[in-house]
């Protein structure tokens, strides 16, 4: 079960990506460059403040050693390599969220040994290991996204109609990854979630007050916010376990992340549902 899971992962994740893409547009990704404020907002956020605020959890609920840095690796990790699709779901500004997923992901080789070793690992073995897994997540999300655009911007209306016949079958896809990631994480998440299961929690819940309450602060539009709740919220946690179990040579440290990813896609859930409650409720007045 868990061999054909792995196999039909990434072609999901592709599919997903690349009907994002249909719905995008090169300008609309450049546009987040061009006009950085909703870009640095939410960088500031899931590159600084989250890491921040792991290190606070850490004291306040007296982790030991090896939950700590799990913990703080999760806040280090750059942007799920799914958030993209997540925030096309919740109406969000899925240019911005593409724009993030590029910059936390390219900076990730930089940006993780740093925080790694402010939580006391001295230095990052294999850190040209991780710059490789880093672009290779990017890849597998980014290139298929980058494919979906070019063909709409060749054959808008077919990509149109094409984007249609695809959208039930990629939430069917999106569903089936969500259900197994559960299932693949259940023994690691019952095992451990009482001991360190409350401080994600509180991570989770934290990043989407700081990026909410930051977009607001900064007069971000609706759909920034919501695209940056995303990408603060959804960490790759692929890459905090290649990095605990791979580089570090210690599989114990990537219990926070087994953790998170269940519960990072409750909480992406819950984002999509209130985003079409709030849709419905906006075409109903």
């Amino acid at each position: 079960m868990t061999q054909i899971l792995a196999a039909f992962l990434p072609a999901g994740l592709i599919l997903l990506m690349f009907v994002v893409g249909l719905r995008l547009s090169l300008d609309r990704v450049g546009a987040a460059f061009r006009h950085p404020q909703a870009l640095f907002t939410g960088l500031a956020v899931q590159m600084m403040l989250l890491p921040a605020v792991a290190f606070l959890l850490v004291r306040l609920f007296g982790l030991s050693t090896e939950m700590s840095i799990g913990l703080v690796l999760v806040a280090a990790a750059p942007g799920g390599v799914t958030s993209n699709y997540i925030a096309w779901l919740a109406h969000a500004d899925v240019a911005l969220s593409a724009a993030m997923t590029l910059v936390t992901t390219s900076l990730a080789a930089v940006t993780i040994p740093a925080i790694l070793m402010l939580a006391g690992v001295a230095a990052l073995p294999g850190v040209s290991g991780l710059a490789k897994m880093s672009m290779a997540m990017s890849a597998v999300a980014l290139v298929p996204m980058a494919i979906g655009i070019g063909f709409a911007a060749w054959r808008p209306e077919t990509a149109k109609r094409l984007g249609n016949i695809l959208d039930p079958v990629s939430k069917l896809i999106f569903a089936a990854m969500v259900l197994a990631t559960f299932v693949q994480n259940w023994g690691a998440i019952t095992d451990h979630l009482s001991s360190v299961g409350p401080a994600v929690v509180a991570l989770n819940l934290i990043a989407l007050g700081l990026a909410g309450g930051a977009g607001m602060l900064m007069g971000l539009n609706t759909g920034q916010r919501r695209a940056i709740m995303v990408e603060a919220s959804l960490q790759n946690v692929a890459v905090a376990m290649f990095v605990a179990g791979s580089l570090l040579k210690n599989p114990a440290l990537a219990t926070p992340a087994l953790i998170y990813a269940l519960v990072m896609n409750i909480s992406a859930l819950v984002q999509i549902s209130m985003a079409h409650r709030r849709a419905v409720s906006v075409s109903g007045t």
